[in-house]
């Protein structure tokens, strides 16, 4: 009988050291599970691994091999990320750069984006832009005229500033899953060939009447609407812009290059009411500023119509 009370008792102590240590390990597991170890040159080990393959699928890992050890090729690996990705810039793998590499940028704004960067996140961006339909191709991770032109896009249908450039708002706006649902706009059911009609019509108008008072540049836009519409000029907003007569633009900022403008919200504003049918200056053809051109031709062979602001207006 003493025996097997020894064993009894044997049993039940093991028993209470599996529970106590079962309410021991759990919460250190949920911890471990919640956030992620810091990680520096020296650190060995399958978090290391981990953190060279998520640096690796993103192009900044280099090196032919995993090796879980943290040398100084794993730091500055971590350093291009960091920088790309406007965290503190360390080396140093902590919570906040590891939480960004391995959950994405969609939870929010990542640092300003803009033309002329090539980096990772702006492949995000272009990612995040060719699922709402605004980006098509591949996403290059190159800020071209491409993705400027989708990021415009964007910015119009979802009454954000309009330049072009991907700011807090616009990613903010762009990652939000549930702002992207609420969001609605007057815009929303323009076809895109609609929208493309639009930003071009608010670039030349911003090009020729940004300092003009709002009439004038619906005015702008109602004579590039009243050429698409005639029988002596090209039918698409696009052909009229940049149409030449013997060798010669027939607008200055083609010219010039100003045409290739991030349009104001007013000009986009003026364009779209131009585009659907505003008339300010009737059947007007062609407008000239009389104090930077003389206009000899459409003074000696147009009608006069009227004149908004610095520019005189002929039919």
């Amino acid at each position: 009988m003493g025996q097997k009370k020894k064993v009894t008792t044997m049993i039940a102590m093991v028993v209470t050291i599996i529970l106590m240590v079962g309410f021991v390990v759990t919460p250190t597991t949920e911890v471990q599970a919640a956030s992620y170890p810091l990680l520096k040159v020296g650190s060995r080990g399958q978090a290391v691994s981990r953190l060279q393959q998520a640096l690796k699928n993103k192009g900044y890992f280099t090196y032919p091999n995993v090796t879980g050890y943290y040398g100084t090729i794993t730091r500055d690996a971590v350093i291009s990320f960091q920088r790309d990705y406007g965290l503190a810039v360390d080396g140093i793998a902590g919570q906040q750069t590891q939480k960004a590499l391995y959950e994405g940028s969609s939870s929010g704004y990542t640092g300003l984006l803009y033309f002329g960067m090539r980096n990772e996140r702006v492949r995000d961006l272009q990612n995040a832009l060719k699922a709402r339909g605004y980006f098509r191709g591949t996403a290059t991770g190159y800020y071209g005229h491409i993705t400027e032109n989708a990021v415009i896009a964007f910015q119009i249908d979802h009454g954000l500033r309009i330049d072009g450039i991907a700011g807090p708002q616009t990613q903010k706006a762009l990652f939000d899953s549930n702002a992207a649902a609420k969001s609605t706009t007057s815009r929303s059911t323009l076809t895109a060939k609609q929208r493309d009609d639009i930003f071009w019509l608010g670039r030349i108008i911003h090009a020729e009447a940004e300092g003009e008072p709002y009439i004038g540049k619906v005015a702008v836009g109602n004579v590039v609407m009243n050429r698409v519409n005639s029988n002596q000029f090209p039918n698409t907003i696009y052909g009229v812009i940049f149409e030449y007569f013997q060798g010669i633009p027939q607008f200055s900022p083609v010219q010039d290059g100003t045409i290739y403008n991030n349009p104001s919200s007013e000009s986009l504003k003026a364009a779209e009411e131009a585009y659907f049918g505003s008339k300010p200056v009737g059947d007007a053809l062609y407008f000239f500023n009389p104090k930077k051109a003389a206009g000899t031709w459409i003074v000696k062979n147009r009608q006069y119509v009227t004149t908004i602001g610095n520019h005189a207006f002929y039919r």
